[in-house]
C-alpha cells in the first residue's frame, strides 16, 4: 500500500504491525513538519483498512484503493480547513455519516488534515467523536502542530512522529525527477527536511533574505525590523522556508566562527531560532515572535 511513499519506514513497519496484529486504534495523530509525506502514509493505511484485492490482483489496482487515492470513496473521508478553519458543521455532517454500516469497505476511515485548525466548538464535536468512536470506525489526524490540539484531543489518539526527511534522501529523489544534482542539493539543504518545501524551494527567496538580514546586521534599525518581521508575518505561505533558511545561514555562521566569543554569541542566536520554530508550531504571536527573533539576530 505504501509503494509511493517516500521515506518513513519505521513509521511503516509500526503501521504493519498493528495491521497484521489486528490491533489498529481507533484514533492515530500523525506528526511532524509539513510536507514530509504524513498525508501519503495515512491514504496507505486507509487502503489497507479496506483493500478488496483478490488473488494475483495487487492491492494498489483494486477498486476499494483506486476509489481512496482519488478520494471518492464512500467509507473514507477526507477533511481539511475550508480557508483557515475546520467549522463544526463539517463534524456534525460527519457524524452522520460515520454511525452508518460500512458501504463498501471494511472500514470507515476519517482523515482530518491540519486538526489544529478545527473551531473550539468543532473541537469539542470531535473529542465526542473520539470518546464515543463508531465501531469499525478510525481516525487519522495529521498535524504540524499538535500543541494546538486540546490535550484531551491529543490524549485519545495514539502518536506517531515522522522525523524530517534526510537531506541525501530529499536530493537523490528531486535527482530523478530531473532535478539537477547542484539546484537538488541546494533545494535539499533549505527544506528543512521537507520534501514540500524542497520542490518548491525559491532560490529567490534564499538571496532576498539573505541579503535583508546582512543589510539589517549591518545598519540596525528598529523601524526596519518592525517592517520586516511585518511582511514575513503577512507571507504565511513563505515564513516556513524563510525560517528554513535562517536556520541554515546561522548554522553556517556558527560552525565557521572566528573565535570563541563569536562562536558563543552565534549558537545563542541559534538557540533563539529554535525556540521561534517551536513558537510558530504553537501558534504563539507571530509578529511578537518574529520581532524579538529579528532584535536577537541583529544584536
Amino acid at each position: 500500500m505504501w509503494n509511493n511513499t517516500f521515506g518513513h519506514k519505521k513509521q511503516m513497519e509500526q503501521l504493519k504491525r498493528a495491521l497484521n496484529e489486528n490491533k489498529v486504534p481507533h484514533a492515530y495523530l500523525f506528526s511532524g513538519v509539513e510536507g514530509i509525506g504524513k498525508r501519503r502514509v495515512a491514504i496507505g493505511l486507509a487502503q489497507s483498512l479496506n483493500c478488496l484485492s483478490v488473488k494475483n490482483v495487487p492491492c494498489e489496482k483494486c477498486e476499494a484503493c483506486i476509489k481512496i487515492e482519488k478520494g471518492i470513496h464512500p467509507d473514507c473521508h477526507f477533511i481539511q480547513p475550508d480557508g483557515k478553519t475546520i467549522k463544526i458543521e463539517i463534524l456534525r455532517n460527519l457524524k452522520q455519516k460515520i454511525y452508518l454500516h460500512p458501504l463498501e469497505g471494511k472500514s470507515k476511515v476519517v482523515v482530518i488534515d491540519k486538526p489544529e485548525a478545527i473551531t473550539e466548538a468543532g473541537a469539542n464535536a470531535l473529542l465526542k467523536l473520539l470518546e464515543e468512536p463508531p465501531s469499525q470506525t478510525h481516525f487519522i489526524l495529521i498535524s504540524s502542530q499538535p500543541l494546538r490540539l486540546l490535550p484531551t484531543i491529543r490524549s485519545r489518539c495514539q502518536k506517531l512522529e515522522f522525523s524530517p526527511l534526510d537531506e541525501e534522501e530529499i536530493s537523490a529523489f528531486l535527482v530523478k525527477q530531473g532535478v539537477v544534482e547542484a539546484e537538488a542539493k541546494q533545494k535539499a539543504k533549505y527544506s528543512g527536511g521537507s520534501l514540500s518545501v524542497a520542490i518548491h524551494f525559491d532560490a529567490t527567496l534564499l538571496e532576498e533574505t539573505r541579503q535583508k538580514m546582512e543589510g539589517l546586521q549591518s545598519t540596525p534599525s528598529a523601524l526596519a525590523i518592525f517592517e520586516l518581521s511585518d511582511k514575513w508575518n503577512k507571507d504565511e505561505e513563505h515564513l516556513p522556508q524563510i525560517i528554513n533558511i535562517l536556520h541554515h545561514l546561522w548554522r553556517q555562521k556558527w560552525m565557521t566562527a572566528q573565535n570563541e566569543v563569536d562562536g558563543a554569541k552565534l549558537e545563542h542566536q541559534w538557540m533563539v531560532l529554535q525556540q521561534a520554530s517551536r513558537g510558530l508550531e504553537a501558534n504563539a504571536n507571530k509578529q511578537l515572535l518574529l520581532e524579538n527573533l529579528l532584535f536577537t539576530l541583529t544584536r
